[in-house]
């Protein structure tokens, strides 16, 4: 089998040798470096001694949470206009024209993106080990968390490049990419939440099948998934996945979504392919 995509070589030498790539890493370590100092110098001044010895249970999470919250902000944006910008250019046709098969641009375009994602979560290593090094946190459930934020943003890449397959215009696919994130880590837990105080105006209390459908739905979010990693943090109950911890339907859910959103890339750019 071969290896050498050619799309692949050429966005990655586009992206990587331009300023944007440095400029990226740089805002987001600043930006996660800044939060974490803040936080520790206040635990610093006005916590007590006990918490100070462990605050790496307080500042892991917090590292984290600031991660997933940027990568749903960023993600997108990586592979939103990768077909959508070549439509603008005017050089899509040349792309489908070419001897590149439809899962050569598919993985190629992807796959430059997903460079940014690696690049940014391998950049917050050396934090991640500061905060662990400061004690009260598990390195498996730190591995386990940094698996949730890369599957989510694979997925996010994989949606917002299925969104650059449909949309002519890169700023509508970015925008389009960006609320179909929103829906995914917000508007489900919203949704989940409001069913969870519907359920108290029931008589006699909610049903087993309607208490498990708010849970599968909590079983979807990421952030869902970062907190039951948390110490102290109770599982959220379930009768039907009660066992299964909620990052591996985290994680199952969201590969799911890539697989379906690779496919249906690959039936457009196939069908526009045989069209020309």
């Amino acid at each position: 089998m071969d290896y050498y995509n050619p799309i692949l070589i050429k966005e990655m030498r586009t992206r990587m040798r331009g300023k944007r790539a440095f400029l990226v890493l740089t805002g987001y370590v600043v930006t996660l470096s800044l939060i974490l100092g803040l936080i520790f110098l206040v635990l610093s001044k006005n916590a007590p001694s006990s918490i100070v010895n462990q605050s790496g249970r307080v500042l892991t999470p917090v590292l984290v949470y600031v991660q997933m919250s940027l990568i749903c902000l960023i993600a997108p944006t990586f592979s939103a206009s990768a077909i959508s910008s070549e439509r603008e250019q005017q050089t899509f046709d040349l792309l489908i024209a070419s001897l590149a098969r439809p899962t050569t641009i598919v993985f190629g375009k992807v796959g430059a993106a997903l460079s940014y994602l690696l690049l940014t979560l391998f950049g917050s290593l050396p934090l991640i080990a500061l905060t662990y090094s400061f004690g009260g946190v598990d390195l498996g459930d730190v591995a386990k968390a940094y698996l949730v934020m890369l599957m989510s943003g694979v997925t996010f890449c994989s949606l917002s490049f299925l969104w650059s397959t449909l949309i002519r215009r890169g700023v509508l696919a970015q925008l389009t990419s960006l609320i179909t994130v929103i829906f995914l880590v917000a508007a489900m837990p919203a949704l989940a939440l409001f069913f969870s105080a519907l359920a108290g105006s029931f008589n006699g209390g909610p049903s087993t099948t309607f208490l498990n459908m708010v849970d599968l739905l909590m079983r979807t979010n990421p952030f869902a998934a970062i907190a039951s990693l948390i110490p102290g943090v109770p599982p959220i109950p379930g009768a039907w996945l009660g066992g299964v911890p909620v990052w591996i339907c985290q994680v199952l859910f969201y590969l799911l979504l890539t697989a379906l959103s690779l496919f249906l890339s690959y039936r457009r750019l196939h069908r526009v392919r045989n069209w020309i």
